[in-house]
């Protein structure tokens, strides 16, 4: 009984914490700014992708 008792108690604890630290509204590990550049790199990589398929579309074509 003292044994869940005590999980409770750190489970409260624990809540009481993550509430005051902004719960689901927080930053993450991440700050913005990185966040940024990431999503602007992960869209230059995916320009980079297209324009690599595309690429390779016109020369089988070209092949054919």
């Amino acid at each position: 009984m003292r044994f869940i008792g005590l999980i409770l108690a750190l489970g409260a604890i624990g809540w009481v914490l993550y509430q005051a630290s902004g719960g689901k509204d927080g930053d993450g590990a991440v700050p913005e700014s990185y966040q940024q550049s990431m999503e602007k790199a992960e869209a230059v990589e995916q320009t980079m992708q297209d324009a690599a398929q595309q690429r390779l579309q016109d020369l089988d074509q070209r092949g054919q």
